[in-house]
């Protein structure tokens, strides 16, 4: 009963600061401090320098060894691209939505939040370190689940205009994914861990790390703002569909995860920050892809807020699990 009390009472000190943090973003544009376009700003912010920043530092910092994790990186594609194939077939043939909405419902329900929600969750809970298994989670984002979105949204616009299909679509598709400064930021931070001497010599100038790592200091205080700012005024519109997909999201994706992990082998802080980033809520960033398509607005808004506000119960949750049923988790 004490070890089931001492990981609450864990649980409690991690998980709190977290939506203490959210709930303060979304008080200052209740309360008229920040305005509602705030989220535009602080959105920017965080995804084109703080979150990008904290990568490269930490990706930087760590041995190639720690990046080039193939186990983990393995499991982490097969839970994501499972997710996304279910989400796709259940949109598509049981809800019976057209192409382009089922690709972008697959999006919203396995992009999970990394930076504004992942990065500042791990650190507190499980410390910097955990910022690197975020780099290698966004590098196999990059690489895979952005493009295939891109390219099927723009085969759904192709088709509907009567236009061809071309090989030009897939190298923009991809362009547009490696092109992002978080996907940059790792690469940058790679080539330098690569090259740095053992001795820790580097030849990147001081300037440039000392920059970066304060740019980087403000990347949990700012994403967690954010996501307070971005759920302030949105409306869940309820459908059968939208509940569906956030059964799918909230509930089907953490115990896919909590599968694979056994499947993989993979215990202690590993397991952990491979079940959170996937159950992580819905990334803006795939929000932001839905209202540039002209596709699943509502629903796009309506399931970052749902994914978001469950959370507050899953995360939690899911700590208490692991806990309980993984080796090596403290």
């Amino acid at each position: 009963m004490d070890l089931y009390w001492s990981a609450i009472w864990q649980v409690v000190n991690s998980c709190l600061p977290v939506f203490i943090l959210i709930f303060l973003g979304w008080f200052c544009v209740h309360k008229g401090i920040f305005s509602k376009d705030s989220k535009n700003l602080l959105s920017g912010l965080v995804s084109n320098f703080v979150f990008p920043a904290l990568l490269f530092v930490h990706t930087s910092h760590a041995k190639p060894s720690e990046i080039f994790n193939g186990n983990w990186m393995i499991a982490f594609f097969c839970t994501m691209f499972c997710i996304w194939i279910v989400c796709f077939f259940v949109n598509k043939y049981i809800l019976h939505s057209p192409l382009k909405e089922s690709t972008m419902q697959s999006m919203l329900c396995c992009f999970p939040n990394m930076g504004g929600m992942g990065v500042p969750f791990l650190t507190l809970l499980l410390g910097a370190s955990s910022t690197i298994s975020v780099a290698v989670a966004n590098f196999v984002v990059a690489l895979t689940l952005i493009p295939v979105t891109i390219f099927l949204l723009e085969f759904c616009d192709a088709k509907l205009s009567g236009k061809s299909v071309s090989g030009m679509m897939v190298l923009n598709a991809v362009k547009h994914s490696v092109m992002k400064p978080m996907f940059l930021a790792v690469i940058l931070g790679l080539i330098v861990s690569i090259t740095t001497k053992s001795d820790g010599t580097t030849w990147v100038p001081d300037f440039v790390l000392n920059t970066a790592g304060i740019m980087s200091g403000a990347c949990n205080f700012i994403s967690l703002i954010a996501v307070g700012v971005g759920v302030y005024g949105v409306k869940i519109t309820f459908d059968k569909a939208l509940v569906i997909n956030i059964i799918l999201k909230s509930f089907f994706t953490p115990i896919v995860a909590l599968i694979v992990v056994h499947l993989f082998g993979i215990s202690g802080m590993e397991a952990e920050e491979l079940v959170f980033l996937l159950a992580m809520p819905t990334a803006s960033t795939a929000v932001i892809l839905a209202y540039n398509w002209n596709v699943q607005q509502k629903e796009a808004s309506s399931i970052f807020l749902a994914s978001t506000a469950l959370s507050v119960i899953i995360l939690p949750s899911l700590l208490l699990i692991m806990k309980f049923t993984i080796p090596g988790i403290i």
